[in-house]
């Protein structure tokens, strides 16, 4: 009885409404940013019923107690300075109560999950997407915006009426349960008897190769195995919603194809939304039918992996290994004109390596010809000049990511 009370229970939760000013500069910065997040934006608010997860104008802030800053100079500062003039990272005075102090986690993220689909956020350390995921499992509270389940707000959702899976980034099991009496317990509270349990947790363990640690305690178990349950759990039951913080974390490469397909599986054969977070952009690629890439606590970009990469990837990159990189740079790129009449950018440079980025459209296949003749010379040693990847696309976005302050 005391169980069918909670679930029938709803979330209370401080969600304030967003001041009118904050809400016209962030207006503003979605009219003036990206194309795609702006279409996102509009497409949520007119399709907000019909999809799995729906965010939008999500904001988090953290209170940081006044005690904390002993320096009378500073606390001034951000007294006297304006709610919503700060840097990310930077302590502040918080937008819906001025009398506070915060930091900023997420500011103004948009988007909305379709069924079927797997939708990738991406982002460098202490850009805000653990703390999405936990707002949007409920596990901690938005300051502003609406996340909501087909229209439903997730504070005004009954606990039994949400069906969602989620796998945090740290493994949160009992340890005195079995590896199988998890799975078990999960497929129970999902709705399923016992013999039908017991028998689909079968299928799950055979599936992912765990028969030989199925009775196993969980503190008996590596944490590889520990990961592998955590995702089971999450998807067991097919529940409508799946969130996956970083699920392969930690694996070998062979264990990670194998959580790749059982993921690919549960989006085919399911109607089920999933969101995973992940810093694998070879995995981004396999699973995600789009991704959103996060810096600062705003989203960046959004779209496919193919249309993110034609969006951002019409750069070129030359590197190159050679023990005369001063005079590659002299002969062959400034008076050789390597590139031709198309700007370039000097990336990086090393003792013997250098990297080059041009926006290049035409006479591609001159600059292998010279790129031969200059290893032929013995002038570099290896080379290579290939598209901009996925993976170079997020390198230059996350780099606008601020680190924020300890």
């Amino acid at each position: 009885m005391a169980l069918d009370r909670k679930k029938n229970q709803t979330r209370k939760r401080d969600v304030y409404e967003i001041p009118p000013i904050t809400l016209r500069s962030y207006e503003n910065d979605l009219n003036e940013g990206d194309d795609d997040v702006k279409r996102e934006y509009e497409y949520v608010q007119e399709h907000q019923k019909e999809l799995p997860i729906s965010i939008l104008h999500l904001c988090k802030e953290f209170i940081v107690p006044k005690k904390r800053i002993s320096d009378k100079d500073e606390r001034h500062n951000i007294e006297k300075k304006n709610s919503n003039d700060y840097t990310y990272g930077d302590i502040h005075k918080s937008v819906v109560n001025p009398s506070k102090f915060v930091k900023t986690a997420v500011i103004d993220v948009n988007f909305g999950v379709r069924t079927h689909e797997c939708f990738g956020l991406l982002g460098p350390n202490g850009a805000g997407k653990s703390t999405i995921l936990n707002i949007v499992t409920a596990t901690m509270s938005q300051t502003m915006g609406s996340i909501c389940y087909n229209g439903v707000e997730t504070h005004e959702a009954k606990l039994g009426e949400v069906s969602m899976g989620y796998c945090p980034q740290h493994d949160i099991l009992w340890k005195e349960l079995t590896l199988r009496e998890h799975i078990e317990f999960f497929l129970r509270i999902r709705g399923y008897n016992s013999n039908e349990a017991k028998e689909y947790a079968t299928q799950y363990i055979n599936a992912s190769g765990l028969e030989e640690h199925q009775n196993k305690r969980v503190d008996n178990l590596s944490g590889g195995t520990k990961r592998k349950l955590s995702i089971l759990i999450a998807i067991c039951g097919y529940p409508e919603r799946i969130l996956l913080d970083e699920p392969t974390a930690g694996m070998d490469p062979s264990t990670r194809r194998l959580i790749w397909d059982i993921i690919k599986q549960t989006k085919r054969m399911n109607d089920s939304a999933l969101i995973m977070t992940t810093h694998s952009m070879e995995e981004a690629e396999k699973l995600c039918d789009r991704l959103a890439i996060l810096v600062n606590g705003r989203l960046n970009c959004i779209g496919s992996p193919e249309h993110l990469k034609m969006k951002f990837g019409e750069d070129y990159i030359l590197e190159i290994q050679s023990d005369f990189i001063d005079q590659f740079h002299t002969e062959i790129v400034e008076r050789g004109h390597l590139f031709g009449s198309y700007t370039y950018e000097l990336d990086n440079t090393y003792i013997n390596r250098a990297k080059y980025e041009v926006n290049m459209t035409k006479n591609l296949g001159s600059v292998f010809e010279k790129m031969e003749e200059c290893k032929k010379r013995g002038l570099v040693s290896d080379y290579s000049f290939n598209q901009t990847s996925l993976e170079q696309i997020f390198i230059k976005l996350a780099k606008k990511q601020i680190v924020p302050m300890q």
